[in-house]
């Protein structure tokens, strides 16, 4: 378990995967209309490519309140906001799947949609190997 769990500190998952998401973010925002059509197929209207845009925008903000934590706070409330940060993206796929999954979204295609899950997934693991650490 200690080797796991030395690979596994909160505030290096925060730091990472706030980079990632922040960099995948801006890149969805930048590039409104290709991601529409990953998200839509060819044919996208410019509220498709609002919604790309406004999604992206979300995602923006999470990915900037993990990184700020990974660099700003230490101990057992990190490790509380690595599973807050996490639970709350795991929630929010989900509520997105229900909603999408028979719409042909396709970012909610599996090959689209693992490295999000497993980037989350592996934060909210952080911060529960670590709960009981510091104060």
């Amino acid at each position: 378990m200690d080797a796991i769990k030395q690979y596994m500190q909160p505030k290096w998952w925060l730091i990472v995967v706030g980079s990632i998401f922040t960099i995948m973010g801006l890149m969805t925002y930048m590039n409104g209309e290709g991601s529409a059509k990953t998200a839509w197929g060819d044919t996208v209207t410019d509220n498709d490519i609002f919604y790309e845009k406004a999604w992206s925008a979300n995602v923006i903000w999470v990915a900037i309140i993990a990184l700020a934590s990974g660099f700003l706070i230490e101990g057992r409330a990190l490790s509380i906001v690595a599973m807050g940060v996490s639970g709350g993206y795991i929630v929010s796929f989900v509520l997105i799947y229900l909603a999408g999954a028979d719409l042909g979204y396709g970012y909610l295609e599996p090959g689209n949609a693992a490295p999000g899950i497993i980037a989350a997934i592996g934060l909210f693991l952080s911060g529960y190997l670590h709960l009981e650490e510091g104060e």
